[in-house]
C-alpha cells in the first residue's frame, strides 16, 4: 500500500490550496486558468525510427519536487550522482521532467501517456501543443496505451472544463490491475485526503472513455510488436510496453525511475508515490539489469526529453547514455 506523510505530500503538493476545494475537473480548469500565462510555450517533440515503427517523444514539461519524495535520500549520496550523471544538483528540490510519446506502426497511432493537467504545475500541461507540432491531429490517435493511472500519465485524455475527451476516437487500453487499484473504494478510504485527490483527478481524466476501455493483463500484445510488460511496484499494474521491429528494439518503461539524476547511481532509491517499495525496487533492479546486459533501447516519461537512450553498468550502480540523433526520420 502507498505511504505517503501528510507533511512530506503537502510540500510537493500538486495544486495550490486555493484550488483543492473544488471538484477534480474544476478545480484543473481554474487552476489551469490561473497559470496560463506560465505555461510551456514551446512545444518539444522527436522522432525516430525502432525498425519500420516510428516513435514520437513528446515533451509535456517539468515540475519540482521535494527531496523528502525519495525515502532515505542522503545529501552526499545525491550530489555525488548528480556529478556522475553530469546533471545540475539542487539540494532543495528534485527536478523531474515528464514525456509522453506516440507511435505510429502499421496504420495505427498510439498514444503510451498522456502528460499532465496544466494545472497540476505552471510549467508542464504542454503534451497536447507538442503533438500537435508533431503534425498529429487529436482524431488521429485511435489508441491510448497507459503505463499506469497517476494524474501525470492521463491529463492529456480529459478537457477540464467540459469533461469531453480531448482523443475523441481513441479506446484505452490500461492494466487490470491498475484500473482495480484506481477504483477501490477501500484503497480509496484508506489513503490521505491529498492521495485520493489524486486518484480523483485520474478517475475523472479516464471516466469518458470508459466504455471504449480494454483492460490487459502484462505480456498481451497491443498491436503487431508491441507488447505490454509486467513492472509492478510504482503502482500495483504498472507497465512498459516493448517494442520489436527487425533487428530493433525499444522499452518504454513508465515511471521505473522518476529522479533519473540520483536513482541510477542508487537504484534502491524509490519514490514516495511508489505503492509497493519493496516491488518497486526489485521492478527497477530487474529491468536495469536486463536492458544493460541486453544493450536495449529504452525510454521513460521521467527521463530527460526526449528519453532514448541505454543503460550501462557504472562503479556506482548503473549509467544512462542518450541515443544519437536518429538520420532516418
Amino acid at each position: 500500500m502507498m505511504t505517503v506523510s501528510r507533511r512530506i505530500f503537502m510540500r510537493g503538493a500538486v495544486l495550490a490550496p486555493a484550488a483543492l476545494a473544488a471538484p477534480a475537473l474544476l478545480r484543473l480548469a481554474h487552476a489551469a486558468e490561473a497559470e496560463s500565462v506560465r505555461a510551456p510555450t514551446t512545444p518539444q517533440f522527436q522522432r525516430r525510427m525502432v525498425g519500420k515503427i516510428e516513435v514520437i517523444a513528446l515533451m509535456d514539461g517539468m515540475i519540482q519536487r521535494p527531496k523528502e519524495m525519495i525515502p532515505g535520500y542522503d545529501e552526499a549520496k545525491a550530489s555525488a550522482a548528480a556529478k556522475l550523471a553530469h546533471k545540475p544538483h539542487d539540494p532543495a528540490a528534485i527536478a523531474i521532467g515528464i514525456n509522453g510519446y506516440v507511435i505510429r506502426a502499421g496504420g495505427r497511432v498510439i498514444a503510451v501517456d498522456t502528460g499532465s493537467p496544466a494545472g497540476l504545475a505552471p510549467t508542464l500541461g504542454g503534451w497536447h501543443a507538442a503533438l500537435a507540432a508533431a503534425g498529429i491531429a487529436t482524431d488521429e490517435v485511435d489508441t491510448v496505451f497507459l503505463t499506469h493511472l497517476h494524474p501525470d500519465h492521463v491529463g492529456g485524455m480529459t478537457d477540464p472544463n467540459s469533461g469531453a475527451a480531448r482523443l475523441p476516437k481513441a479506446r484505452m487500453i490500461a492494466s487490470e490491475a491498475d484500473w482495480a487499484f484506481t477504483f477501490d473504494a477501500g484503497v480509496y478510504a484508506s489513503m490521505p485526503k491529498e492521495v485520493q485527490q489524486g486518484l480523483d483527478m485520474s478517475r475523472a481524466m479516464v471516466a469518458p472513455y470508459e466504455a471504449e476501455k480494454t483492460l490487459i493483463t502484462p505480456g498481451d500484445e497491443i498491436a503487431p510488436g508491441l507488447t505490454s510488460v509486467a513492472m509492478p511496484g510504482h503502482t500495483p499494474g504498472h507497465m512498459g510496453l516493448r517494442l520489436d521491429s527487425g533487428r530493433e528494439s525499444l522499452l518504454i518503461w513508465g515511471d521505473l525511475l522518476i529522479a533519473p539524476a540520483y536513482q541510477f547511481a542508487n537504484p534502491d532509491w524509490g519514490f514516495a508515490l511508489d505503492t509497493d517499495k519493496a516491488a518497486a525496487a526489485a521492478t527497477r533492479a530487474r529491468v536495469l539489469d536486463i536492458t544493460a546486459t541486453d544493450g536495449m533501447m529504452v525510454a521513460g516519461m521521467h527521463l530527460d526529453f526526449p528519453g532514448f537512450g541505454y543503460v550501462e553498468r557504472a562503479k556506482q550502480g548503473y549509467g544512462f547514455f542518450a541515443a544519437p540523433w536518429d538520420y532516418r526520420t
